[in-house]
């Protein structure tokens, strides 16, 4: 039997497979009651890989945190963040002659948009769909213009999708593991309910999580999500740079990689001698190689990161989004990012805290996704839709009556 009071959430992570588990108190408030981190096998910038090696991290991963809750899971909610990820934008206008906005309209709307969404390409799903713009003759409206007479309405609609596929090999990953997948959720959407609040939201603001293999983008505006990609460059792709440039091994480049200044010779001891210090071979022969060479390839790979993450922000015409932005992950470690990121990026802003994030205590930061979608599926988010059954039309589904509001 399903326990409405328990929730779980999984990460799947490049690097790491990370699950929580959490308990609803009479607060309502999730406490998490058991958590596991494992090695990530036969899982990709979330794409399975090899169904064999996924199912047994996976379910490594499962039984590790179950047991640590003394819960037996019957569902979970699964984060991911593939590079095929697409956000597509949608406006779709309706005539009210004179009558009043219902909420039927604002379903209609939506259908209507979904529908030519499907058509155009059936090979992807949606895992979100957010209300965005509402024009009521002409006027822009920020919430619902519900009851409001008008001539002409139209709403712009955002929705998140991943290719079917992907989602299939992952769903039989977990039937395979005895467990039902509840929900799909962005990873990155996630992260981004964790740090921003509902100013920042409507304002606009932006989470960039650069991991391991891929950089994730989440970019919000006006009281929604507006945007969500991932591409395939991450801070390993640093290390190997440094390795094939500088003919050393990864275990050394990684070293470097975490520990080298990249602007204005940031270690002494690299200001004296010129050279990467001896420290740094351990495991090839020492020869002398050029900090400047070694800062070099590191701006380099992170200039291409933050070009494309520029080009992201600036198609959506939303300058305010640059004013308010978050680097987190493994790559926003790398020393001095934030400098080199200001001098390319002018007015962004960094922030690494979890001051708006107060209702959990105790936070492991390693879990920060996973609190994310429980707070989305907890308390929901000001502009998602959630698609539900027409109990008065069997033959019609997915009309999306049920909306979420996060911050009230």
């Amino acid at each position: 039997m399903e326990n409405k009071k328990i929730i779980a959430a999984i990460d799947l992570g490049t690097s790491n497979i990370k699950c929580a588990i959490f308990s609803l108190g009479s607060d309502g408030l999730p406490k998490l009651i058991g958590s596991s981190k494992k090695k990530t096998k036969g899982i990709h910038n979330s794409i399975i890989v090899n169904i064999n090696d996924a199912i047994d991290s996976i379910r490594s991963c499962l039984i590790e945190a179950e047991k640590k809750s003394q819960i037996h899971l019957n569902k979970i909610n699964v984060l991911i963040d593939p590079i095929e990820i697409i956000t597509t934008r949608l406006t779709k206008f309706k005539k009210i002659n004179g009558s009043k906005i219902e909420k039927d309209d604002v379903s209609f709307l939506l259908k209507e948009a979904k529908k030519q969404v499907e058509l155009n390409n059936s090979k992807l799903s949606n895992i979100h769909i957010f209300n965005y713009k509402y024009i009521v003759d002409n006027k822009l409206f920020k919430d619902f213009p519900f009851n409001i007479y008008a001539d002409q309405f139209s709403q712009e609609n955002v929705f998140i999708s991943v290719p079917k596929n992907i989602l299939k090999n992952i769903t039989k990953v977990f039937h395979s593991c005895d467990i039902e997948i509840n929900k799909f959720i962005s990873c990155s959407y996630a992260l981004g309910i964790c740090y921003f609040n509902q100013d920042q939201i409507d304002y606009g603001c932006g989470i960039i999580d650069m991991g391991y293999e891929k950089t994730s983008l989440a970019l919000f505006k006006d009281s929604s999500l507006v945007h969500v990609s991932s591409f395939p460059i991450g801070s390993n792709h640093i290390t190997k740079d440094i390795t094939r440039g500088c003919y050393l091994s990864e275990i050394e480049s990684e070293l470097i990689k975490k520990d080298i200044s990249i602007i204005n010779n940031l270690d002494r001891e690299l200001n004296n001698n010129e050279f990467l210090s001896d420290k740094y071979f351990s495991e090839t022969k020492f020869r002398k190689i050029s900090s400047k060479f070694v800062r070099d390839i590191i701006s380099a790979r992170l200039d291409e990161i933050l070009n494309k993450i520029i080009k992201e922000i600036n198609f959506l015409h939303a300058e305010s989004i640059k004013q308010n932005l978050i680097f987190t992950g493994e790559g926003s470690r790398l020393n001095d990012l934030k400098k080199i990121a200001n001098a390319k990026l002018s007015n962004y802003i960094f922030d690494t805290s979890l001051a708006n994030f107060k209702p959990y205590r105790d936070i492991n930061r390693e879990l920060l996704a996973c609190y994310g979608a429980v707070k989305i599926l907890t308390e929901g988010f000001v502009s998602e839709a959630i698609a539900v059954p027409n109990k008065s039309h069997r033959d019609k589904s997915g009309f999306f009556t049920r909306i979420f509001n996060i911050f009230n």
